[in-house]
């Protein structure tokens, strides 16, 4: 009976899987990239040098440990536009898994399920499955952390030294991928002060393993603080309506639907509050770190300037969706629990009717991001080899080699008879000139270049997030 109630859980689990595989799969390369997308893709170019790319990761951003990996793919499996994403498609696939793994472990089965359900259909997640950014992976490697710390709702007893630093290695990988995975590491350190402190429960282990996420924390600092060049200027301050839905909105996929799932997580849990203090365990830590997610840089904006995104805090779906699922299946009225799972579970499935991963199989959709394809091919069609983009004066990161590179790349996928001109640093220009503007990282209007002041602008279209233009030299 055993063997097969393992054979039903496997096949049952894999279904679930291969369902969120399909979603996320299917148009994997319908968009383009958004403009960090392209700076991924540009850092990791393979034909780099090792450390010169480490520099520029450095000089950008701290997603260390998403470049690295990311150049690693692109040395295997080819420097191609069309390749990039599935690397972020396969670690949103295993992060799925693992979230199984995680609750399983440390709840119930049955709890394991309706999580792993919860995950699979979660917009928030899917959107960001095919991303070329760090967020899957500091997502996965969250995870992958708490499943190593965590066994049985309790802090695991470690047998080892290599235990421990098998924690200081993931701890310092989910750091470097992305800079606010450090309130993971002050949430657990948190809690095992309070075990200290409250239960009195001050254990050689729970020491040894507080002082492996600290060293690592600290680490991460001294290089971050070292080497950090610039802060976002473009993260908008808050509005009244944040703190009526904190981000629900997006994680769950409307206004509606953010409010149900944060009105449920309250509810679930301020009404086994007492229950989740008695125990001590995970469930508690959990509400510690979704409270600091939110805490910290709520804190911070309001102090010092604006620095929550929601896609910053990403890694929050853990303790959210781990606790709908837990708590919603502790009641001993079935009803109850029926109700729960109803409301968890239809509304957020049918909503994507709505959206592009259900439209996608039976519906023409429409691109969210910068239309560079389109673009290109209007430039083919209109018997004008000639291109070039709009140069950003004064970025913090250069943004123009990333640009290039893309195009570049880009061009060669669309028809290898585009030529790209260097405006800036070419003395021969043609006669005539498309000129591409990004407008996905600005609200600016287009201004024609300095260096192109002899020439007209003839006409124009407006792709999404994207302006084509077409100049022509004055004689």
């Amino acid at each position: 009976m055993k063997t097969n109630s393992f054979k039903h859980e496997t096949l049952f689990v894999t279904l679930i899987i291969l369902f969120g595989l399909l979603i996320r799969g299917f148009n994997t390369n319908f968009n383009d990239f958004w403009s960090d997308e392209m700076v991924s893709f540009y850092l990791s170019n393979p034909h780099l040098d090792f450390f010169e790319t480490i520099k520029l990761v450095f000089d950008s951003n701290l997603t260390v440990t998403y470049e690295i990996i990311l150049k690693f793919f692109h040395k295997i499996f080819g420097y191609n536009l069309e390749y990039s994403r599935y690397l972020s498609l396969f670690l949103s696939i295993i992060s799925i898994f693992y979230f199984y793994k995680f609750i399983k472990t440390n709840k119930t089965y049955k709890s394991a399920i309706l999580g792993i359900i919860l995950l699979t259909i979660n917009i928030y997640h899917i959107r960001y499955s095919i991303e070329l950014r760090s967020y899957t992976l500091t997502f996965l490697l969250t995870i992958i952390l708490l499943n190593l710390i965590f066994y049985k709702g309790k802090i695991r007893e470690f047998k080892n030294f290599f235990s421990y630093l098998l924690v200081f290695i993931v701890s310092l990988l989910m750091l470097f991928s992305h800079a606010y995975s450090i309130i993971v590491i002050i949430s657990m350190n948190f809690y095992i002060f309070l075990l200290w402190i409250i239960k009195n429960n001050f254990t050689k282990n729970n020491f040894l393993l507080f002082l492996s996420t600290s060293i690592s924390s600290l680490l991460f600092i001294l290089i971050y603080l070292n080497n950090i060049s610039h802060t976002p200027s473009w993260i908008p301050g808050f509005k009244a309506s944040f703190f009526t839905n904190y981000y629900f909105s997006s994680f769950f996929g409307s206004r509606i639907l953010g409010l149900l799932h944060l009105i449920i997580l309250l509810y679930l849990i301020l009404s086994q509050l007492n229950k989740i203090l008695s125990k001590f365990d995970i469930e508690l830590f959990l509400i510690i770190f979704l409270f600091l997610t939110y805490l910290i840089p709520i804190t911070y904006s309001l102090v010092f300037e604006p620095i929550l995104i929601d896609r910053y805090i990403f890694f929050v779906l853990i303790p959210i969706l781990y606790l709908i699922s837990s708590l919603s299946l502790n009641f001993e009225n079935k009803y109850k629990k029926y109700v729960f799972i109803f409301l968890l579970v239809a509304p957020s499935f049918l909503n994507h009717f709505t959206e592009n991963t259900f439209k996608q199989f039976y519906t023409n959709i429409y691109p969210s991001k910068p239309e560079v394809r389109k673009s290109l091919e209007y430039i083919v069609e209109n018997d004008n080899p000639n291109y070039s983009f709009v140069y950003v004066e004064n970025n913090p990161i250069n943004i123009n080699f990333v640009y290039e590179n893309y195009l570049k790349k880009y061009s060669e996928k669309i028809d290898k008879d585009l030529i790209y001109i260097d405006y800036n640093n070419n003395s021969e220009l043609p006669d005539n000139l498309w000129l591409i503007y990004f407008t996905d990282i600005t609200n600016e209007r287009f201004v024609k270049p300095n260096k192109l002041n002899n020439y007209k602008v003839k006409s124009n279209i407006i792709f999404n997030h994207l302006e084509l233009y077409q100049l022509k030299k004055i004689n």
